[in-house]
């Protein structure tokens, strides 16, 4: 699955790789993403949110699953606490 990662080590985003599990080994098998593979600072918070955001941008719409981490004890996110906020 490929995806966009904000992490707090860089200052720009990248594109990576998130793992996957399979329910099974057939083509119907549902496929489950495991962002846990991506995040750092696991002892501090082990667990990892999500929410779903839909995009309307005139005829198109683009949905995306957005994984984060939120507590007073992680370090802040300079790529996505900027003023201009452009990604």
């Amino acid at each position: 699955l490929r995806c966009r990662l904000y992490s707090t080590l860089w200052t720009r985003p990248r594109q990576v790789t998130m793992l996957m599990r399979c329910s099974g080994h057939s083509r119907t098998a549902q496929r489950f993403p495991v962002p846990e593979s991506l995040f750092e600072e696991a002892t501090v918070q082990p667990y990892i949110h999500n929410c779903f955001v839909t995009v309307h941008e005139g005829r198109h719409v683009y949905q995306f699953c957005i994984f984060f981490k939120r507590h007073l004890r992680l370090r802040a996110n300079v790529l996505l606490s900027r003023n201009d906020h452009k990604f």
